[in-house]
């Protein structure tokens, strides 16, 4: 009689231990779940740059441009940009300005067509590089950075911002890339395939 009532309250004992492990596990499933649902995952937008490209440039010059257009996401701005010295012992970011007449000229170099481009420098140390288009002269400067307003698109193109690289290896040739890495105050280092076209 003592056997039996003795394997009687280990199975009710048993019992009850399953069915409470099962409500725990049942309750845990459901917290998950529903914890699952309640996550949500945010994707930022990322910086983005497009139609990266190069003119080509003539025989016998030593300087080049690469142009793109660049949209940030948030308020940030270009600091700096890199070609492997391959290409080009010197990367700047440049502006294009009217030329002021006072400075002084020290080299020239044909740009093709009705281009001139001319080495200038100023007081100080700054150089900069003129070009003459027909009657208009308009000098290339370097800058220490471009501002990008959050999802505005801000193009580099030839007469405004551009990338401006000097002693070049050998002329820039239609259909060669050039990577080129682009340093942006919040978004760090990217680095874009540019294509060297005629223009």
């Amino acid at each position: 009689m003592k056997t039996t009532t003795r394997a009687a309250a280990a199975g009710l004992v048993a019992g009850a231990l399953l069915l409470a492990g099962c409500g725990s596990s049942d309750s845990t499933s459901s917290s998950d779940t529903t914890a699952a649902k309640k996550t949500t995952t945010t994707v930022a937008a990322e910086l983005e740059i497009t139609d990266a490209w190069a003119r080509q440039s003539p025989m016998g010059t030593t300087a080049g441009a690469v142009y793109l257009t660049i949209t940030s996401p948030v308020d940030d701005a270009l600091v700096g940009a890199s070609v492997p010295t391959s290409v080009a012992a010197t990367t700047e970011i440049h502006e294009t300005v009217a030329a002021d007449d006072s400075k002084m000229s020290s080299t020239t170099e044909a740009m093709g067509g009705d281009t001139e481009m001319t080495t200038t420098t100023a007081m100080g140390d700054s150089t900069e590089t003129t070009m003459a288009e027909g009657s208009e002269s308009m000098t290339m400067q370097p800058v220490d950075s471009i501002e990008l307003p959050a999802g505005e698109a801000v193009e580099l193109k030839p007469g405004g911002y551009h990338i401006m690289l000097l002693d070049l290896v050998k002329p820039l040739e239609v259909g060669q890339s050039i990577d080129v890495t682009l340093t942006f105050d919040k978004a760090g280092e990217k680095t874009v395939t540019a294509e060297v076209r005629e223009g």
